[in-house]
């Protein structure tokens, strides 16, 4: 059954290729139509040549196109939006001035200061979109893959009338390092899960359909780390950044730590999980001590942004081959063939709570498994977050809805108030003059805030 899909971000040499071959490789979606749409145009050419050589190599018979934003929309099935405004200098911004104010962030794209900068340069690029959409595709699903997830779905939630889910890969980033730990194959290990993106838990984990939380511990897990070799592949970004880093090798020794005094296994990376535990970021020597690694924006990113690039470039223009195609560990190309054909696929999604967590707030968006049918998500009872988790979560929680509201009301005030409550930020003095200061480095990209 072809559709069409449109890619709001298409010029991505990290996120594009990925997403469009798994699209390929799907049977049921031959002969659907795939528009990309970027504001860099130089880099959306190269990014959909290197597509349509993609899809030549599967037999797929996509039609690739590339497109400005209305024309793009109209008519689309589901819009898939893959942005960062502001790029990567905005994004290094985030992740620096925070620092001088004593936060250490690991990633910074979700949580405290920088995921609430983060929040409030997006939402305006968002709703954009989602006023188009309403105009050109009101039926349309927006699926979306931008950080910080779970502020950006609630914003089209709250205030449109759209279709949006919201898709992260830290639950299949999980599985893989589980397997790869436990010894088996990554279909062998399952679990639930329940929370919100980047602080989600795991319950009920599964090892070839046995109980296995027995065999979590610590201390064998200290054992596998220093005696495997090369770096453990996940499927996730974090393995690109691995290797624009020389092979830095994933090191979750927090989240084992976590799973003994807690009882509950984190998702995602150990570094996600930290920037919500502020105790483990405080100062550089805790940091070191229980192995966090901290990420970085400029130089690196940008080192391997440019390395896409002239893969792409050299793909494209005869010097290198394409080379095999390979499925990703990505769901968006099995939900959307789910939604379409009405075959049934279950996926880790972030969607507003309509009671999946019964003791989390009503609407505001959690991360859960769901089950996608045709035209259909319906989320995963996950049953209460537990009382040792339930006051940490509902932190976050409060800290997204008050950067929602100060990115859609233009309120001073209301980022203070989220600066305030983020419990990445220990010293609350410095809430005032580090709002002000993000505020003035992104002045340009918070057009609410005139």
């Amino acid at each position: 059954m072809s559709c069409k899909i449109v890619i709001v971000g298409g010029g991505s040499f990290t996120w594009t290729e990925r997403f469009a071959v798994d699209f390929f490789l799907q049977e049921p979606l031959r002969g659907s139509r795939l528009v990309l749409v970027d504001i860099d145009r130089e880099a959306l050419e190269l990014v959909a040549d290197i597509c349509r050589m993609a899809n030549e190599k599967a037999g797929a018979g996509w039609e690739i196109e590339t497109a400005g934003m209305d024309e793009a929309l109209e008519g689309a099935d589901y819009v898939v939006v893959q942005i960062s405004t502001g790029g990567l200098e905005a994004f290094d911004l985030d992740y620096r001035i925070p620092e001088r104010y004593g936060v250490f962030h690991c990633v910074g794209d979700t949580v405290g200061p920088a995921g609430i900068s983060r929040v409030l340069r997006n939402v305006p690029v968002f709703l954009d979109i989602a006023a188009r959409m309403e105009r050109h595709c009101p039926d349309a699903w927006m699926i979306h893959v931008t950080n910080p997830l779970a502020q950006l779905t609630r914003c089209i939630s709250k205030t449109t009338s759209l279709k949006v889910m919201g898709l992260c890969h830290n639950y299949a980033g999980t599985m893989g390092p589980l397997a790869d730990f436990l010894g088996v194959e990554r279909g062998e290990v399952d679990a639930e899960t329940y929370g919100v993106n980047h602080f989600t838990w795991l319950q009920n984990i599964t090892c070839r359909g046995e109980p296995c939380e027995d065999r979590l511990t610590l201390e064998r897990y200290l054992v596998y780390h220093e005696n495997r070799d090369g770096i453990l592949k996940t499927g996730t970004t974090d393995d690109e950044i691995n290797a624009m880093t020389g092979g830095y090798r994933i090191d979750d020794r927090l989240s084992y730590e976590l799973f003994e005094l807690l009882g509950h296994f984190p998702a995602g990376g150990a570094e996600h999980i930290a920037e919500n535990l502020p105790f483990f970021l405080n100062d550089k020597k805790t940091i070191h001590a229980h192995r966090v690694r901290r990420k970085g924006v400029l130089p690196n990113r940008l080192e391997g942004k440019q390395a896409k690039r002239e893969r792409v470039e050299g793909i494209v223009e005869g010097r290198e081959k394409l080379g095999d195609l390979v499925a990703s560990h990505e769901d968006l190309a099995d939900i959307i063939r789910a939604l379409q054909t009405g075959t049934p696929h279950r996926a880790c999604v972030n969607l507003p709570n309509t009671g999946q967590i019964g003791n989390l707030p009503h609407d505001v968006v959690v991360e859960t498994l769901a089950t996608i049918e045709q035209s259909r998500v319906t989320p995963h009872a996950s049953g209460p977050v537990p009382t040792v988790l339930k006051g940490l979560i509902e932190s976050i929680i409060a800290e997204e809805e008050l950067a929602v509201e100060a990115a859609l009301t233009g309120d001073r005030h209301k980022v203070l108030q989220a600066m305030f409550v983020s419990p990445l930020l220990h010293n609350k003095d410095a809430a005032e003059p580090l709002t002000d200061e993000l505020l003035a480095a992104h002045h340009a990209y918070l057009p609410q805030f005139d």
